[in-house]
């Protein structure tokens, strides 16, 4: 079994480089779904994100309010290092159950999709880790498109991700989507795979 750490900041095209990998036949291991489901209502994180944050950041349904949590943390570097504890213990529990189910499955190749795949000490479980990175003005582009926010929300995204030239040390394959459609992402994708496979 093969596992590629696959990470790159917001609106580098991370995602779109997963899906590529799943249409390709790899187990994708998506940490931010894992996120999603360990901060339900009633799981222990969502109990210790409360603990934290207090009430103010859930909806009317109980459930949380990811986009006045996002506002909380990504303006404020203490409390989103404090959100990440919280997370980080989980996820990693989730990763592991997920790949021991790989394991006994017989896949031939898994991929660990996580934004802090370096910062959360993921790419010590990787064989390589794959950066995917573009020019800064792209992904801003690109966020405020897709996440339908203002520039200034997408820019303090910016401040609170680690700058991805400093994440290209701990990569063995940078592949920068700055001028790639899909198609030349997919092209250089099965590439790469075909090597390791």
């Amino acid at each position: 079994m093969y596992i590629i750490g696959l990470t790159g900041s917001s609106g580098s095209g991370k995602t779109t480089a997963a899906n590529i990998l799943k249409d390709l036949g790899a187990y994708i291991i998506d940490c931010d779904k894992i996120s999603r489901s360990i901060t339900e209502p009633n799981m222990p994180a969502y109990r210790d994100i409360i603990a934290v944050f207090g009430e103010r950041i859930l909806r009317s349904d109980g459930a949380l309010d990811r986009r006045a949590l996002g506002d909380i943390v990504f303006s404020d570097a203490e409390l989103l290092k404090k959100l990440e504890n919280i997370t980080h213990t989980a996820i990693k529990k989730e990763i592991g159950l997920c790949l021991e189910k790989a394991e006994k499955t017989g896949v031939r190749l898994v991929i660990i999709d996580a934004p802090l795949l370096i910062e959360a000490g993921l790419d010590r479980l990787c064989d390589s880790v794959w950066l995917i990175c573009a020019n800064p003005a792209i992904r801003l582009v690109r966020i405020i498109k897709r996440d339908n926010i203002s520039a200034s929300s997408a820019l303090k995204r910016f401040e609170n991700q680690t700058d991805p030239e400093k994440l290209k040390k701990f990569a063995d394959v940078v592949i920068d989507t700055s001028h790639m459609d899909i198609e030349d992402m997919k092209k250089k994708i099965i590439e790469l795979k075909e090597k390791i496979l």
